[in-house]
Protein backbone atom coordinates (compact mmCIF):
# COMPACT_ATOMS: atom_id res chain seq x y z
CA UNK A 1 0.00 0.00 0.00
CA UNK A 2 1.31 3.29 -0.88
CA UNK A 3 2.07 6.51 2.05
CA UNK A 4 -0.64 9.01 1.62
CA UNK A 5 0.35 12.30 3.07
CA UNK A 6 -2.94 12.81 4.48
CA UNK A 7 -3.33 9.45 6.33
CA UNK A 8 0.54 9.19 8.06
CA UNK A 9 2.45 10.81 10.91
CA UNK A 10 6.10 11.02 11.14
CA UNK A 11 7.52 9.52 14.47
CA UNK A 12 11.36 10.87 15.17
CA UNK A 13 11.76 8.52 17.99
CA UNK A 14 14.77 8.46 20.72
CA UNK A 15 17.31 11.03 18.82
CA UNK A 16 18.65 12.43 21.50
CA UNK A 17 21.87 13.51 23.32
CA UNK A 18 23.62 11.35 24.84
CA UNK A 19 22.53 8.57 22.38
CA UNK A 20 23.45 10.09 19.32
CA UNK A 21 26.91 9.49 20.12
CA UNK A 22 27.35 5.57 20.22
CA UNK A 23 25.56 5.34 17.10
CA UNK A 24 27.18 3.95 14.18
CA UNK A 25 26.83 6.41 11.40
CA UNK A 26 25.28 8.50 13.97
CA UNK A 27 25.75 11.97 12.13
CA UNK A 28 24.51 10.62 8.61
CA UNK A 29 21.57 9.13 10.57
CA UNK A 30 21.04 12.34 11.72
CA UNK A 31 21.48 14.41 8.76
CA UNK A 32 18.86 11.64 6.74
CA UNK A 33 16.32 12.66 10.26
CA UNK A 34 16.55 15.95 9.11
CA UNK A 35 15.99 15.90 5.77
CA UNK A 36 12.92 13.26 6.82
CA UNK A 37 11.53 16.10 9.10
CA UNK A 38 12.10 18.80 6.32
CA UNK A 39 10.11 16.34 3.83
CA UNK A 40 7.32 15.84 6.58
CA UNK A 41 7.11 19.65 7.03
CA UNK A 42 7.06 20.49 3.15
CA UNK A 43 4.13 18.16 2.69
CA UNK A 44 2.43 18.79 5.63
CA UNK A 45 2.82 15.80 7.43
CA UNK A 46 2.49 15.99 11.14
CA UNK A 47 4.97 14.47 13.14
CA UNK A 48 5.53 13.77 17.11
CA UNK A 49 9.01 13.12 19.14
CA UNK A 50 9.86 10.71 21.71
CA UNK A 51 12.69 10.60 24.27
CA UNK A 52 13.98 7.58 26.82
CA UNK A 53 14.02 9.11 30.00
CA UNK A 54 15.39 12.20 29.19
CA UNK A 55 16.56 12.70 32.51
CA UNK A 56 19.55 10.97 32.01
CA UNK A 57 19.72 10.89 28.13
CA UNK A 58 18.99 14.30 27.24
CA UNK A 59 16.68 16.28 25.16
CA UNK A 60 15.90 15.45 21.58
CA UNK A 61 19.21 16.92 19.29
CA UNK A 62 18.51 20.45 18.84
CA UNK A 63 18.80 20.44 15.21
CA UNK A 64 16.07 17.97 14.45
CA UNK A 65 13.75 20.02 17.50
CA UNK A 66 14.34 23.64 15.05
CA UNK A 67 13.29 21.84 12.20
CA UNK A 68 9.99 21.43 13.83
CA UNK A 69 9.62 23.25 16.72
CA UNK A 70 5.68 23.24 17.08
CA UNK A 71 5.94 19.27 16.81
CA UNK A 72 5.09 17.61 20.52
CA UNK A 73 7.65 15.40 22.62
CA UNK A 74 6.68 12.95 24.62
CA UNK A 75 8.92 11.61 26.97
CA UNK A 76 8.85 7.56 28.27
CA UNK A 77 10.84 4.81 30.09
CA UNK A 78 9.50 1.96 28.54
CA UNK A 79 11.02 0.98 25.20
CA UNK A 80 8.08 0.84 22.83
CA UNK A 81 6.37 4.31 23.02
CA UNK A 82 3.21 2.27 22.34
CA UNK A 83 3.92 0.41 25.99
CA UNK A 84 4.35 4.02 27.36
CA UNK A 85 1.47 5.36 25.84
CA UNK A 86 2.77 8.12 25.66
CA UNK A 87 1.40 8.81 21.83
CA UNK A 88 -2.16 8.94 22.99
CA UNK A 89 -3.62 11.97 21.94
CA UNK A 90 -1.11 12.66 19.23
CA UNK A 91 -1.94 12.96 15.37
CA UNK A 92 -1.06 9.50 14.41
CA UNK A 93 -4.39 8.21 16.30
CA UNK A 94 -6.40 9.26 14.54
CA UNK A 95 -4.25 8.77 11.06
CA UNK A 96 -3.89 5.06 9.70
CA UNK A 97 0.13 4.72 8.85
CA UNK A 98 2.80 5.62 10.95
CA UNK A 99 6.45 6.53 9.11
CA UNK A 100 9.21 5.40 11.91
CA UNK A 101 13.00 6.93 12.11
CA UNK A 102 15.11 7.11 15.00
CA UNK A 103 17.24 5.27 17.53
CA UNK A 104 17.78 2.65 18.32
CA UNK A 105 16.91 0.35 15.67
CA UNK A 106 16.86 -2.94 17.52
CA UNK A 107 15.28 -1.47 20.26
CA UNK A 108 13.33 1.38 20.23
CA UNK A 109 12.48 1.84 16.64
CA UNK A 110 11.93 -2.18 16.78
CA UNK A 111 9.74 -2.26 19.44
CA UNK A 112 7.20 0.61 18.52
CA UNK A 113 6.99 -0.34 15.40
CA UNK A 114 5.68 -4.31 15.87
CA UNK A 115 3.66 -2.37 18.85
CA UNK A 116 1.70 -0.27 16.11
CA UNK A 117 1.10 -3.12 13.53
CA UNK A 118 -0.39 -5.24 16.35
CA UNK A 119 -2.85 -2.11 16.89
CA UNK A 120 -4.00 -1.94 13.54
CA UNK A 121 -1.55 0.34 12.29
CA UNK A 122 0.31 0.71 8.47
CA UNK A 123 3.71 1.07 9.73
CA UNK A 124 6.37 1.64 7.67
CA UNK A 125 10.32 2.06 8.68
CA UNK A 126 12.95 4.52 6.88
CA UNK A 127 15.67 2.17 6.56
CA UNK A 128 18.26 5.20 5.67
CA UNK A 129 17.04 7.02 9.16
CA UNK A 130 17.58 4.62 11.63
CA UNK A 131 20.33 3.56 13.53
CA UNK A 132 22.00 1.21 16.74
CA UNK A 133 25.27 1.20 18.13
CA UNK A 134 26.68 -1.86 16.01
CA UNK A 135 25.54 -1.95 12.31
CA UNK A 136 24.85 -5.37 12.42
CA UNK A 137 22.18 -4.69 15.20
CA UNK A 138 20.48 -2.68 12.42
CA UNK A 139 20.53 -5.25 9.81
CA UNK A 140 18.90 -7.82 12.49
CA UNK A 141 15.92 -5.40 13.30
CA UNK A 142 15.58 -4.32 9.44
CA UNK A 143 15.28 -8.24 8.77
CA UNK A 144 12.69 -8.88 11.61
CA UNK A 145 10.61 -6.36 10.81
CA UNK A 146 10.51 -6.84 6.93
CA UNK A 147 9.67 -10.45 7.94
CA UNK A 148 6.94 -9.33 10.28
CA UNK A 149 5.38 -7.69 7.30
CA UNK A 150 6.13 -4.21 8.83
CA UNK A 151 7.03 -2.19 5.59
CA UNK A 152 10.73 -0.99 4.88
CA UNK A 153 11.19 2.05 2.80
CA UNK A 154 13.97 4.82 1.82
CA UNK A 155 13.58 8.60 2.50
CA UNK A 156 13.11 9.33 -1.16
CA UNK A 157 10.04 6.27 -1.14
CA UNK A 158 8.17 8.50 1.46
CA UNK A 159 8.75 11.80 -0.06
CA UNK A 160 7.50 10.73 -3.69
CA UNK A 161 4.68 8.74 -2.19
CA UNK A 162 3.45 12.18 -0.28
CA UNK A 163 4.28 14.29 -3.16
CA UNK A 164 2.33 11.51 -5.39
CA UNK A 165 2.57 13.63 -8.29
CA UNK A 166 5.65 16.10 -10.13
CA UNK A 167 2.37 18.73 -9.81
CA UNK A 168 1.69 18.89 -6.24
CA UNK A 169 2.56 22.28 -4.91
CA UNK A 170 5.70 21.22 -2.86
CA UNK A 171 7.50 19.37 -5.25
CA UNK A 172 9.38 22.10 -6.60
CA UNK A 173 10.56 23.16 -3.35
CA UNK A 174 11.56 19.47 -2.30
CA UNK A 175 12.73 19.19 -5.42
CA UNK A 176 15.28 22.04 -4.98
CA UNK A 177 16.27 21.41 -1.77
CA UNK A 178 15.94 17.77 -0.53
CA UNK A 179 16.46 15.85 -3.81
CA UNK A 180 19.07 17.89 -5.46
CA UNK A 181 21.36 17.99 -2.65
CA UNK A 182 22.44 14.85 -0.29
CA UNK A 183 21.56 15.24 3.27
CA UNK A 184 23.92 17.35 5.34
CA UNK A 185 25.00 19.46 8.31
CA UNK A 186 26.76 22.41 9.45
CA UNK A 187 30.46 21.11 11.26
CA UNK A 188 29.10 22.43 14.71
CA UNK A 189 25.84 20.55 14.47
CA UNK A 190 27.87 17.15 13.46
CA UNK A 191 29.94 17.78 16.88
CA UNK A 192 26.85 17.24 18.73
CA UNK A 193 26.25 13.73 16.68
CA UNK A 194 30.07 12.56 17.40
CA UNK A 195 31.72 11.13 20.76
CA UNK A 196 32.84 13.27 23.04
CA UNK A 197 36.63 14.14 23.29
CA UNK A 198 36.92 14.43 26.70
CA UNK A 199 39.61 12.81 28.81
CA UNK A 200 41.91 12.91 25.59
CA UNK A 201 44.39 15.66 25.20
CA UNK A 202 45.19 14.44 21.63
CA UNK A 203 45.75 11.17 19.27
CA UNK A 204 48.80 10.87 17.13
CA UNK A 205 48.79 9.49 13.38
CA UNK A 206 51.56 7.23 12.04
CA UNK A 207 52.55 5.85 8.60
CA UNK A 208 55.26 3.35 8.08
CA UNK A 209 56.20 3.00 11.12
CA UNK A 210 56.75 6.52 12.15
CA UNK A 211 54.58 9.47 13.61
CA UNK A 212 53.09 11.80 10.24
CA UNK A 213 51.10 14.12 12.65
CA UNK A 214 49.14 14.77 16.13
CA UNK A 215 46.08 16.55 16.74
CA UNK A 216 45.87 18.17 20.18
CA UNK A 217 42.60 18.75 22.11
CA UNK A 218 42.88 22.64 22.18
CA UNK A 219 40.96 25.36 20.66
CA UNK A 220 41.35 25.21 16.67
CA UNK A 221 42.12 21.57 17.07
CA UNK A 222 39.21 20.39 19.17
CA UNK A 223 37.00 19.90 15.98
CA UNK A 224 39.61 17.74 14.17
CA UNK A 225 40.09 16.25 17.29
CA UNK A 226 36.59 14.52 17.52
CA UNK A 227 36.31 13.79 13.75
CA UNK A 228 39.12 11.56 13.53
CA UNK A 229 38.81 10.12 16.84
CA UNK A 230 35.17 8.73 15.38
CA UNK A 231 36.46 8.09 12.07
CA UNK A 232 38.97 5.71 14.05
CA UNK A 233 36.35 4.09 16.10
CA UNK A 234 34.54 3.32 13.53
CA UNK A 235 36.95 1.91 10.83
CA UNK A 236 39.62 1.56 13.22
CA UNK A 237 42.20 3.23 11.34
CA UNK A 238 42.15 6.30 9.29
CA UNK A 239 41.88 4.56 5.68
CA UNK A 240 40.46 6.13 2.10
CA UNK A 241 37.08 4.90 3.17
CA UNK A 242 37.32 6.76 6.38
CA UNK A 243 38.80 9.49 4.69
CA UNK A 244 35.33 10.07 2.53
CA UNK A 245 33.14 9.87 5.27
CA UNK A 246 35.82 12.72 7.28
CA UNK A 247 35.22 14.77 4.09
CA UNK A 248 31.54 14.83 4.82
CA UNK A 249 32.03 15.16 8.49
CA UNK A 250 33.99 18.59 8.05
CA UNK A 251 31.08 19.82 5.62
CA UNK A 252 31.24 23.35 5.06
CA UNK A 253 34.86 23.81 6.08
CA UNK A 254 36.16 21.03 3.09
CA UNK A 255 33.96 22.95 0.95
CA UNK A 256 36.71 25.93 2.15
CA UNK A 257 39.44 23.39 2.32
CA UNK A 258 38.78 22.81 -1.55
CA UNK A 259 38.88 26.31 -2.39
CA UNK A 260 42.15 27.11 -0.63
CA UNK A 261 44.80 24.50 -0.19
CA UNK A 262 47.03 24.33 3.17
CA UNK A 263 44.40 26.48 4.64
CA UNK A 264 43.10 23.19 6.49
CA UNK A 265 46.07 20.85 7.03
CA UNK A 266 43.48 18.03 8.68
CA UNK A 267 41.38 18.08 5.72
CA UNK A 268 43.95 18.35 3.29
CA UNK A 269 45.52 15.25 4.75
CA UNK A 270 42.07 13.46 4.17
CA UNK A 271 41.46 14.60 0.39
CA UNK A 272 45.26 13.27 -0.05
CA UNK A 273 44.29 9.98 1.62
CA UNK A 274 41.45 9.48 -0.59
CA UNK A 275 43.30 10.22 -3.63
CA UNK A 276 46.85 8.08 -2.90
CA UNK A 277 45.53 5.70 -0.91
CA UNK A 278 47.44 4.21 2.13
CA UNK A 279 46.53 4.85 5.51
CA UNK A 280 47.47 6.22 9.05
CA UNK A 281 47.17 4.21 12.03
CA UNK A 282 46.34 5.81 15.49
CA UNK A 283 47.16 5.98 18.84
CA UNK A 284 44.79 8.02 21.47
CA UNK A 285 46.51 9.90 23.63
CA UNK A 286 44.76 10.26 26.96
CA UNK A 287 44.76 12.80 30.03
Amino acid sequence: MLIKAADSTLLVVDVQEKLITAIDDGSRTVAAIKWLIDAAQLCGVPLAFSEQYPQALGATLATLRAAAPEAPSVAKTAFSCVAAQCLNGLPLDTRAQVIICGIEAHVCVLQTALDLQAAGKQVYVVSDAIGSRAASDKAQALARLAAAGVAVVSREMVLFEWLRDSKAAAFKDASKRLLQIAPALPFAEVLTTLPSVQGLVGLQLWRDGKLDAVIENKPGQAGSLAVYQALYRQFGAITPKAARLGQWLYGEHADDARLHPGKHPNIDRLFALEAMGGGYGVRLLSA
